[in-house]
């Protein structure tokens, strides 16, 4: 399975301004016109080794949004993540589209540990994966901001950054990264390498 467009649904966690999330509005609504965003055009789909080869093509387009002001406290776990989606799904917030693509946020007091071993800001920037909700299943992702820990997940921008805020101009590049193995990768079973990267990895 690999996604030839993209609608993404974005749930802001926790505290956001008007100017990040017009940060990360801006940056989700033009990335796909990128040469790097070309880059994902040459992967694709294809249903048997004999079949034709339907590549990506874009655009990526930014769905509806909604924010939740830390339902779930401000550390979180992997297991909370879907749930927290899905809570804005059923309620109507988000839209129910399992050929989409939802990212939840965190801001920068946020804190997250995908297991009991493996940490935001520690063993990853952000990541990508699904669940299953009965027979339906949703594709998502997670980036948090490291404002906190800038030095984890920003090698460079640590005083100053292109749009004046650096925890939130940090989670871009962790943001591309999972948007587009979340595309050509949306199950974990599809584009890997022989050492197991997606490719964004390399």
């Amino acid at each position: 399975m690999t996604f030839l467009v993209a609608l993404f649904y974005v749930q802001y966690y926790g505290s956001w301004t008007t100017t990040q999330t017009d940060i990360v509005k801006t940056f989700i609504s033009t990335i796909g016109s990128t040469s790097w965003f070309n880059i994902q055009k040459s992967y694709y789909y294809q249903d048997t080794p004999t079949s034709s080869k339907v590549n990506t093509t874009g655009p990526l387009t930014l769905g509806s949004t909604t924010t939740d002001n830390y339902s779930y406290g401000s550390q979180l776990t992997g297991s909370n993540i879907p749930r927290i989606i899905h809570n804005r799904i059923k309620s109507g917030e988000l839209e129910n589209d399992l050929q989409g693509i939802y990212l939840l946020l965190s801001s920068s007091d946020g804190k997250e540990n995908y297991s009991s071993n493996a940490s935001f800001c520690t063993n990853y920037c952000g990541y990508h994966s699904a669940f299953s909700v009965e027979s339906s299943r949703y594709i998502y992702g997670f980036i948090g901001n490291p404002q906190e820990s800038i030095g984890s997940c920003s090698v460079y921008n640590h005083l100053v950054s292109p749009n004046g805020d650096v925890g939130v101009d940090a989670m871009l590049s962790p943001m591309a990264h999972e948007i587009v193995e979340a595309m050509s990768d949306p199950l974990l079973d599809a584009w890997l390498d022989s050492k197991g990267s997606e490719n964004a990895d390399k």
